[in-house]
């Protein structure tokens, strides 16, 4: 069965090439946007999600799905990434998931919420990661 170990939200990562390690650039848990907030606002600001993944048991292979989905403060979702977890060969797998920018049309808490589907095949949430976002009208 997988188990979620981590998820970070930042502005980049680096992944070492010898070591396989990553390095995280910029957590980020709040942006302040200098403007009035407009329905179909768009934040062009570039973000990654890293999840890392292993096994609960550490010999047992595995393999499973994890699925991204962004939610908005006013409760407003949607899918942003589902993807294959594959332990079979390795006990540990880290996700990274690339945003160029994120719709944002309000001051809240919006959340990333990082699911996988379990044994029963339903989603189970592990992680909900805020990102809160204030908008500051110019005076």
């Amino acid at each position: 069965m997988l188990e979620h170990i981590w998820s970070v939200l930042c502005a980049r990562s680096i992944i070492d090439s010898e070591t396989n390690n990553v390095s995280i650039q910029d957590v980020v848990e709040q942006i302040t946007i200098n403007a009035e907030p407009v329905e179909s606002g768009f934040l062009p600001f570039p973000l990654e999600l890293i999840t890392l993944w292993g096994r609960k048991e550490s010999s047992s292979p595995t393999k499973g799905i994890e699925r991204v989905t962004f939610v908005t403060p006013s409760g407003k979702s949607q899918i942003v990434s589902e993807a294959e977890i594959d332990l079979s060969n390795a006990e540990r797998h880290r996700q990274r998931v690339k945003f160029q920018g994120l719709p944002v049309s309000e001051s809240g808490k919006y959340y990333f919420k990082v699911e996988f589907k379990n044994n029963n095949n339903e989603w189970q949430q592990v992680s909900a990661i805020p990102l809160k976002v204030i908008f500051q009208p110019p005076s």
